[in-house]
């Protein structure tokens, strides 16, 4: 693991243990992130990215779950240590923003409270001086009226409210990695500008790796560095954001892209969809994934499961034919044309 490495994911494999059998949701998963930088990781709902968050968390029940690879976070292998020692750094060192504030704040206590005992579990302060850096940490957040707000209890604040409270309780402690999982998805567009400029604000201020998950290439390019993205429990493509905007590798993120809409689209023309559906991960395909809905598939990606190579430096992708494709020389398929 490199110095500049807040976190590094090897190999990573979940297997939950269902009626149905064993079934593999994230599948040899690899990524780093480095300090002051943030990774997004983006795909369609079910591709694996909130169960790889979860894994780096161990918030998955391990009495139905399995796990292969390695999570190295400040030389110690997640996957591997005991509740005690994980609960010392969930909240401390890694912190998660969820999607769903409702479910995450307890509607029991005021948010001041919640904030305060976040603080005060981790931090060993007393409860003045925690007082004290709450309010701090929610100014920061740029919420109206602070000192209101932490005596008020969650169904009295607004949904951009209860994201920004979720964020200050995430950075109270200062934490080393933030995961954050969708937490703009509910909020209007105005109010997800400003959480997202927020994120962006605390990672440079606290020096701190930012995990993004979302499903929104906009947002990708908007405050990510790098990005990986999934498909059906792999990485199909790992790049800059820069490279990948400006040059995709893979059919399905050349799909994910054509479906933004931009400037210049027709607003009469119906918007791009990728054909097909995810497959189950109970029926995980032979060859590669995205095989039944690619376009660009031949016998070979219906028969053997491409591996994540090297393309060009910073730039990697899990498809037989990307040369071909960036080259223009893609293999002849009637339906190529809607992708090209």
């Amino acid at each position: 693991m490199s110095a500049s490495h807040v976190i590094d994911v090897q190999n990573l494999r979940t297997h939950f243990h269902t009626e149905k059998g064993r079934v593999t949701a994230v599948d040899d998963v690899s990524f780093h992130v480095e300090r002051n930088e943030v990774l997004g990781v983006v795909g369609e709902s079910g591709c694996g990215k909130s169960v790889t968050s979860e894994a780096i968390m161990q918030l998955l029940n391990t009495d139905i779950t399995d796990f292969e690879g390695e999570i190295m976070f400040d030389g110690e292998n997640l996957l591997t240590l005991d509740e005690d020692r994980l609960a010392r750094i969930r909240g401390k060192d890694i912190s998660m923003i969820f999607q769903d504030t409702t479910s995450s704040l307890n509607p029991l206590y005021t948010v001041g409270d919640q904030i305060i005992e976040a603080l005060q579990t981790h931090g060993r302060r007393n409860r003045k001086a925690a007082a004290e850096a709450a309010l701090k940490v929610v100014s920061a957040t740029g919420i109206p009226s602070p000192e209101k707000r932490l005596r008020e209890y969650p169904h009295e604040l607004s949904g951009g409210m209860r994201q920004r409270i979720m964020i200050a309780m995430a950075l109270v402690c200062e934490p080393k990695l933030l995961i954050a999982d969708e937490p703009t998805t509910a909020l209007d567009v105005t109010t997800q500008a400003q959480i997202l400029d927020l994120i962006v604000q605390m990672k440079s201020d606290l020096d701190m790796g930012v995990i993004f998950i979302t499903h929104d290439m906009g947002v990708v390019a908007e405050i990510c560095d790098r990005v990986a993205v999934m498909y059906l429990g792999q990485v199909i493509e790992d790049s800059t954001v820069e490279s990948l905007f400006e040059a995709p590798l893979h059919p399905y993120t050349k799909g994910l892209m054509q479906a933004m809409p931009t400037i210049e689209s027709d607003p009469q023309a119906d918007l791009y969809t990728i054909k097909g559906k995810v497959p189950s991960l109970s029926d995980v395909p032979k060859g590669c994934r995205f095989a039944a809905r690619c376009p660009y598939a031949t016998d070979k990606c219906v028969s053997e499961a491409p591996s994540l190579e090297v393309a060009t430096e910073g730039h990697k992708v899990r498809c037989w034919h990307w040369k071909a494709i960036a080259e223009g020389n893609a293999p002849a398929h009637e339906k190529a044309a809607e992708m090209t």
